[in-house]
């Protein structure tokens, strides 16, 4: 017995001392117990695991011992585990009903209504929900699945699944939407099938099915579908090719390609102009062109090259 308890003792001390000489590793709680024929230390009450800046509270936790060096391979939390992590005046959080901390590759794993988010002088910068979660501080990559909804300062997203790119400061440099992508901002929305904004370029490129929603000059609605867009939020530009079409109140045009360009003074989305050979439908007319060019304030619209019009009943030519 004592033998045991000495082995006990020591594996603990090499917890706290050093993981591999890479991180240290302190580990509190009310009981702890060590099965020899697991490898495992099953730690009971009040569990606090603190590793370099992160910390992990929960009710209890098991630690993974590999046979082959006597040391810590992971430690698994649960029953509402909470992991928290301070740097340069942020604060990463990640709430779940089950934690997995890997201390070979610096992975967290969390399942079950898992909430992460990063604040920053107590407001919240971004907030992750889903079935599903994993962060990796090596490369400062979350990746979430099963019904994702994040909360971006004023952008809201849904998908299958998505990868948040993260500084080492946590700031956000890229979210990859991946299925049933949505993405709302104030009056405008982004649906497709994959959706990446870029938030360094500010700029979100969506593929698949891509259907837009834009608030005009004259702040009617305008709305895009086609195979691939873009949307520069710099210069409120949004460009579209693949089976395009455009809907603008009484307007319905179609094409291989368009952009949507703002007015130089509101900086509103006011002109769509139609590369290709395109087609404008409006109170019963059509009219084919080379280019089409719609403007929103004053609302008219303009075609030219090989422009073929057609102008349906116009009364009996007898």
């Amino acid at each position: 017995m004592k033998k045991k308890l000495f082995y006990i003792l020591i594996i603990l001390s090499g917890i706290t001392v050093g993981i591999a000489k890479a991180a240290s590793l302190s580990v509190e709680s009310d009981k702890q117990e060590f099965k020899d024929s697991d490898n495992k230390i099953y730690l009971e009450g009040n569990v606090k695991v603190k590793t370099g800046d992160v910390n992990v509270l929960s009710p209890h936790a098991v630690v993974q011992i590999d046979p082959k060096n006597n040391k810590v391979n992971k430690v698994e939390f649960g029953e509402n585990a909470y992991s928290y992590q301070l740097q340069d005046g942020k604060k990463h959080e990640i709430k779940a009903q089950i934690l997995e901390m890997s201390l070979l590759n610096k992975v967290f794993s969390a399942q079950g209504n898992t909430i992460s988010s990063i604040t920053e002088k107590d407001k919240p910068v971004v907030i992750v929900t889903a079935d599903k979660q994993e962060y990796n501080k090596n490369t400062n990559i979350m990746k979430a699945n099963g019904s994702v909804n994040i909360v971006y300062n004023d952008i809201i997203t849904y998908s299958d699944s998505a990868i948040v790119d993260l500084t080492e400061n946590n700031d956000v440099k890229k979210i990859q939407l991946i299925g049933n992508a949505k993405l709302n901002q104030n009056k405008s929305k982004i649906n497709a099938r994959k959706l990446t904004y870029d938030n360094i370029k500010e700029e979100a490129i969506a593929v698949g099915n891509v259907y837009t929603k834009a608030v005009t000059d004259d702040e009617q609605e305008i709305e895009v579908w086609s195979d691939y867009q873009t949307y520069d939020k710099k210069a409120n530009i949004v460009s579209a090719s693949g089976s395009t079409k455009v809907i603008y109140q009484d307007y319905t045009a179609t094409g291989p390609k368009v952009n949507v360009y703002p007015d130089k003074t509101t900086k509103k989305l006011n002109e769509a102009i139609f590369v290709g050979r395109s087609k404008i439908e409006t109170k019963g007319r059509t009219i084919e062109a080379d280019r089409i060019s719609i403007t929103m304030n004053p609302k008219d619209f303009k075609a030219e090259g090989n422009v073929k019009s057609v102008i349906p009943n116009i009364g009996n030519m007898e």
